[in-house]
């Protein structure tokens, strides 16, 4: 019973980190670049609507249940004696999105801080290369 256990954490907990990442690399590599044509002003515009519209919702919600699914499976996995051992790195590496979580507390606050700060080109421009080098 508890391998089935097991089973469905890891499947929850790798549908989740599997969207959460699929969207840091989308950030990344589309959308990052794309904003550095469109300039920081437009990029404050939409993050206003987008991140800390239904984001601030969405994008939590997928970081800390990936993590804490994923701090599950390893707890589980160390509680299952019959689990195939080849499955321990793949689990443990997993739980590494704590340290996801621990760059974003420099991220957030750049971005939460984009509310405030009007459409001024150079602190958009500065509050835009902090997001970009933390959320990356």
């Amino acid at each position: 019973m508890k391998s089935r256990a097991l089973l469905y954490v890891i499947f929850a907990a790798s549908l989740m980190d599997g969207i959460l990442v699929g969207g840091g690399i989308d950030r990344a590599l589309v959308a990052m670049p794309a904003w550095h044509h469109v300039g920081p002003v437009s990029w404050a515009t939409f993050s206003r609507h987008a991140d800390l519209g239904n984001g601030l919702i969405l994008y939590p919600l997928e970081a800390f249940s990936g993590m804490i699914l994923s701090v599950a499976a390893v707890i589980l996995f160390r509680w299952e004696s019959t689990a195939p051992r080849a499955a321990q790195m793949p689990i443990y590496a997993a739980a590494l999105t704590i340290g996801g979580l621990l760059v974003t507390r420099k991220a957030a606050p750049i971005m939460l801080g984009v509310r405030n700060l009007g459409d001024d080109p150079a602190a958009l421009q500065r509050a835009f290369d902090g997001f970009e080098f933390w959320g990356a």
